[in-house]
This record gives C-alpha cells, sequence and structure tokens, in this order.
C-alpha cells in the first residue's frame, strides 16, 4: 500500500512538473493580431470597423468612436445631414457628403468628405483632430496609426535585452514580435509577472516585468489655454533702400500686423553685414500699428555662407552685429531667410540659428527663420532640419511657393491649393502647428512654350491683369488648382499663366483656420492688387485659439 501511493506521488509530482514546463515554455507561434492597418487608442486595439484608410492615405474615424473616446459633446443632426462640433478653438459644421465646411463662421474645404461607410458615420481626420490634446501618428513598417492622449500622464519603461511581446500574460501567448534592446515602451497595467505595453509607433501587449527597467512618468501636455490671434506678415523687398518719397507714400496694409523689410545680409565670409535700415520707415509703419521686424539673409550665396558659418568668430560677429542693429531699429523680432546654400552645411545653419537664437531671447526677440516645404523622403538630403530648427525657433515660415520655378522644365502654378496643403500635412510630423506659418506667393508666373522650350518670369498682379486686359481674356477657375488660369497665343509661342489673386489667396488662407496654423506670410509687398489684403484678413481676422 505504501508503495502504491509513493507511486501516486511520483505520477502526481511528473504531472505537475509536465504542467509547469508546459504552462512557462516560450510559445513561437507567431500572432496575426495586427495583420494588415491597425489602429491603436493608447494601448487598445481599435475595432476595424470604426477606422478606414483611403488610398490616397485619408484616415476615417468613425463618429461613434470619436464621441466616445475624444469629444462627448459632438453631435449629428440626422434631419440635416450635419455634424457639429463646438469646443475651445471654435465651432464646425461637417455636412454629409461634402466636401465643403464651415469652421467658426469661415468655409473651409475638405481633401475628402464626412461620409457613411457600410451604414457607419466616418469623420476624415483633417476635419476634427487638430482641435484636440491628441497625437496621432502613422508607422508606415508597423503599418498601425496610434492615438494617444496628452491630457493625460504616461509611464514609460526601456526593454534590458531583446524581448518578446506577447498577446497576453503568459509565456505560452502567441508571439507578436520581439522588441529590441534599449527600446522606449509605454508601460499600462500590470498582470502577474508581466506588463501590458505599447511600443513608441506600434504594438501593444505583454512583457515580462524583469526586462525592464527605468520606468519614467511623463506629465500630461497642457494646452496653452490663452487664445492667440493667427499672425498676418509680409515680407517688403527693399534692397535697393529707401527714398524720402517713398517713405512718405508708406500707406497702411490691411490686416497686417508684421512687417519684414529685407534690410540685414552677410556681406562676406568674414561676417560683415549690409544695413539697409531706416529709422523713419520703422516710425511710418508703428504709427499705424504695424511692427517692423529684422531680417537676415545670406545673400544667397553657398560660398559666403560656408565661409562666415564654418568660423566659430566670424558667427559670433554675426550674430552680435544682428542683435545690435534690431536693438538700434527697436525691432521685437528677427526673421532668418538662408536659401541657396550647401547641404553639406545643414548642421552649420542648424547651429548657427542656435546660437543666434540664444543670444536673441536673452534680449526678447522672438526669431523666426524660412524653410522649403519637404521634397525628399530622406530629410538628411535636404539643407534645412526642420524638426531640430522648429525646436530652437519661436516661429518657422514654410515657403510654400516656387512649385514651378523660374528655371522648371514644364509650365505650372507658383503654387495649387493641394500642392501647399500637402507641403505642409507633410511637416506636422518636425513643425508644431503652433509655430507654424505658411508663406503664400503675391505673384504669378507667365509661361512661354515655344519650339519645346519652356520659360518663365514672374510677374505682379496689376502686369498680370494688363495681360488680361489688352489680350481680352477670360480667366477660368479651375477647381483643381484653386486658381484662375488664363493662356493664349502669340505667334509660335503659347503662353499661361495661373493666377494668384484674391480669391486663390483666400482659399490658402484658409488652411490657417483648417489647421490652426499660427499664421499667414505673404511674398511679397508691391507684386500685390490692394483687395488682397481684405482677402486675406477676412479669413484670419476675427480667429483666437
Amino acid at each position: 500500500m505504501k508503495k502504491f501511493f509513493i507511486g501516486i506521488f511520483i505520477l502526481l509530482a511528473l504531472a505537475a512538473g509536465l504542467f509547469f514546463f508546459v504552462e512557462n515554455r516560450g510559445n513561437n507561434k507567431q500572432s496575426d493580431m495586427y495583420e494588415g492597418l491597425s489602429f491603436l487608442c493608447e494601448d487598445k486595439l481599435v475595432d476595424k470597423k470604426d477606422y478606414y484608410r483611403q488610398e490616397d492615405g485619408q484616415l476615417y474615424i468613425s463618429y461613434d468612436f470619436i464621441k466616445e473616446n475624444i469629444d462627448k459633446n459632438i453631435n449629428f443632426n440626422e434631419s440635416e445631414n450635419k455634424i457639429y462640433i463646438n469646443n475651445s478653438k471654435g465651432s464646425k459644421v461637417l455636412p454629409l457628403d461634402s466636401k465643403q465646411a464651415n469652421f467658426s463662421g469661415h468655409k473651409v474645404i475638405l481633401r475628402s468628405p464626412v461620409k457613411k461607410i457600410d451604414g457607419k458615420l466616418m469623420l476624415p481626420i483633417e476635419s476634427f483632430i487638430y482641435d484636440y490634446n491628441f497625437d496621432l501618428r502613422y508607422d508606415k513598417d508597423n503599418k498601425s496609426y496610434v492615438l494617444d492622449n496628452l491630457s493625460i500622464s504616461h509611464k514609460i519603461a526601456t526593454t534590458t535585452t531583446d524581448v518578446n511581446l506577447r498577446e497576453m500574460s503568459k509565456k505560452r501567448s502567441k508571439l507578436i514580435k520581439k522588441v529590441p534592446k534599449d527600446s522606449k515602451v509605454f508601460l499600462y497595467d500590470q498582470e502577474n509577472s508581466y506588463y501590458r505595453v505599447r511600443e513608441y509607433n506600434g504594438y501593444a501587449g505583454y512583457v515580462h516585468k524583469d526586462y525592464l527597467d527605468n520606468i519614467t512618468e511623463i506629465p500630461p501636455h497642457e494646452l496653452n489655454t490663452q487664445a492667440k490671434k493667427p499672425l498676418n506678415i509680409t515680407w517688403d523687398y527693399t534692397y535697393a533702400g529707401h527714398s524720402e518719397d517713398k517713405i512718405a507714400n508708406i500707406k497702411n496694409i490691411p490686416g497686417v500686423d508684421i512687417i519684414i523689410p529685407t534690410w540685414f545680409s552677410i556681406m562676406n565670409g568674414n561676417g560683415d553685414l549690409i544695413d539697409r535700415g531706416n529709422i523713419d520707415y520703422v516710425n511710418r509703419y508703428r504709427a499705424m500699428g504695424i511692427d517692423v521686424w529684422g531680417y537676415l539673409d545670406n545673400s544667397f550665396d553657398a560660398e559666403i555662407t560656408n565661409k562666415a558659418l564654418s568660423n566659430e568668430n566670424s558667427r559670433k560677429k554675426i550674430i552680435d552685429k544682428t542683435i545690435e542693429l534690431c536693438k538700434k531699429y527697436g525691432m521685437k523680432g528677427l526673421n532668418i531667410d538662408f536659401e541657396g546654400f550647401k547641404i553639406s552645411d545643414r548642421d552649420l545653419f542648424t547651429t548657427f540659428v542656435k546660437e543666434l537664437s540664444e543670444k536673441a531671447k536673452s534680449e526678447n526677440i522672438m526669431i523666426s527663420v524660412d524653410v522649403t516645404p519637404q521634397i525628399s523622403s530622406d530629410v538628411t538630403k535636404e539643407p534645412y532640419d526642420r524638426k531640430a530648427l522648429a525646436e530652437i525657433c519661436d516661429l518657422v515660415v514654410i515657403m510654400a511657393y516656387d512649385q514651378h520655378w523660374s528655371s522648371s522644365e514644364k509650365s505650372g502654378s507658383v503654387a495649387e491649393y493641394p500642392w501647399v496643403e500637402g507641403s505642409i500635412n507633410v511637416l506636422f510630423k518636425s513643425i508644431p502647428r503652433d509655430k507654424m506659418i505658411l508663406g503664400v506667393p503675391l505673384y504669378s508666373r507667365l509661361w512661354c512654350e515655344k519650339n519645346g522650350k519652356v520659360s518663365s518670369k514672374a510677374i505682379s498682379m496689376d502686369q498680370t491683369n494688363n495681360i488680361i486686359g489688352s489680350k481680352g481674356l477670360k480667366p477660368k477657375w479651375n477647381d483643381e488648382c484653386g486658381q484662375f488660369y488664363v493662356e493664349f497665343n502669340e505667334g509660335d509661342a503659347l503662353y499661361k499663366i495661373w493666377l494668384e489673386e484674391k480669391n486663390s489667396l483666400a482659399l490658402k488662407t484658409s488652411l490657417v483656420n483648417k489647421y490652426k496654423l499660427r499664421g499667414i506670410a505673404s511674398w511679397r509687398l508691391g507684386f500685390e492688387t490692394f483687395d488682397i489684403w481684405d482677402a486675406i484678413n477676412n479669413e484670419i481676422k476675427d480667429l483666437k485659439y
């Protein structure tokens, strides 16, 4: 009998050992829970019925999801087929199946309309997401969207080794992926010996607590509750200086807050500056309620830029002199416009802006920097480190023009509306919207196509109107471009103009309202007809966010 009980005990011990082994051995079977496109709200996998991505990349999120997770006060009026949103950023009316929406009393064009998909009411993210303290990101490698609530605190940790991310809090759970050593992960709930975690731009699952270290807490990111009016800025091309008559003829510019005359230029590699300033000019505009900011360029010369910025002493000389000139004219801000320099001098330029910004801030002078739209998918192959510059500067101006420039091989618009919108959307990843200034052109190009060759020249709005009048042309509105267009033949040449005028500029300015940008800047004074100032101002004058 004794042997029988010993045998039973041994069998039970073996069974327990086998169970423990099976329960705790690693399972290498791959999970399929993140197959295809995925969407996570914090660590929760969102039902695929609540989101949809179009071929053009536009993401839709369901009305139900928004109401439950983002804004409980969003309302759909079934009798009107309209969605109403009211929050601290203003009011919105979004009609079903229409690209034309109303943001705080202003018409805004959506790239994609609110619509029903498989019977579910869906909103394009461009119509609402920028109103809220949420961060939405897309990771193309993981094919995943991640939505984080910035109004709550988050815990993060670092993986101490390559670690398995699993579906559930046990070793025999399916394997989602292997997270590399030293990866930062968000920490959520703890279950047994496991933490629920999520990669910054990736998947959520469970990791054993023994493989996590350096647990820290990120406090909530509080939105600035002090509402600001969007800035209205224009540049004044003043390389020829100022005559007394020109200053006497200065007139008020409706709606403009800041004017930037092109006064200061780096003259040579030694760091000497050209000063074209005039205090009477400053006083004249100030009397009209328009602030005058400083402007520094690199003479658009690559060699001067390289020599001047490569030397610490010449950089200091430029910085000290620039700040001295800003103080001389009582300027509260400075605009940095460096163009045409070598990509190899990218980091030098960033260093220079950082040093200049530190000096300027000690004198309470705001710094803005001009950058081009991003063209290359590899940002290291472009002259501007936009992300670093945005961290350094108070404002970043996107020069959203010269889509087709003087030497383009193909005729086209200086700044089509879809191209402008696409250009700023690409940069939201590197430039905060509350620092972004949208730069728009006040000029068009007269294109000439002759004998298989293309040439062009920049023309003002008055010159454009003179051509249209003298040729008896009738401009036609092009919805795709968001501009009027004309063409005419002269001899064996075909001439084309995509017009910049009050309607095209009002449409582009509406992007400031749509995306809650910091403001608008126009290049340049003197190219415009007077009616464009009201067109721009009417789009932003009563906005505050």
